[in-house]
């Protein structure tokens, strides 16, 4: 065979295919909240006024803020002190400033969830203990 030549390869016979997926049924998101709190609330076994961080990944989860914000009132409402840390990694660059970003594009603000937002990248070695 020349480079010149042409190869006629025959196709499979072929179809046009339209899939489908099945949507979940919408989810009340403080109903569900609401439920969930009852069955840890009994469990927590903590001084009232105890700093409880609420941890807020990157990651796609609808309503954040409004999950976030629910969190953080039940907690206030139970006699806790709770505030935001960002639980992303690398995302936001990596840095307290770009995770802070991050949080606040995701609708995670102070004002927004009514609880102080702290992020830091300090590291505060933890001894072993033996």
């Amino acid at each position: 065979m020349n480079s010149g030549d042409w190869v006629i390869t025959a196709l499979p016979a072929m179809r046009r295919v339209q899939q489908r997926f099945e949507s979940a049924p919408a989810v009340q998101v403080l109903d569900e909240i609401g439920r969930e709190w009852q069955h840890i609330q009994s469990g927590l076994n903590l001084p009232s006024g105890s700093k409880i961080a609420i941890d807020v990944g990157s990651r796609g989860i609808s309503n954040l803020s409004l999950v976030v914000q629910a969190v953080a009132d039940r907690l206030k409402e139970a006699g806790y002190d709770p505030f935001i840390i960002p639980a992303m990694g690398s995302h936001g660059g990596a840095t307290a400033e770009g995770q802070m970003a991050v949080l606040h594009h995701r609708g995670i603000t102070e004002e927004s969830v009514g609880v102080p937002v702290r992020a830091t990248m300090d590291v505060i070695p933890i001894p072993w203990v033996r």
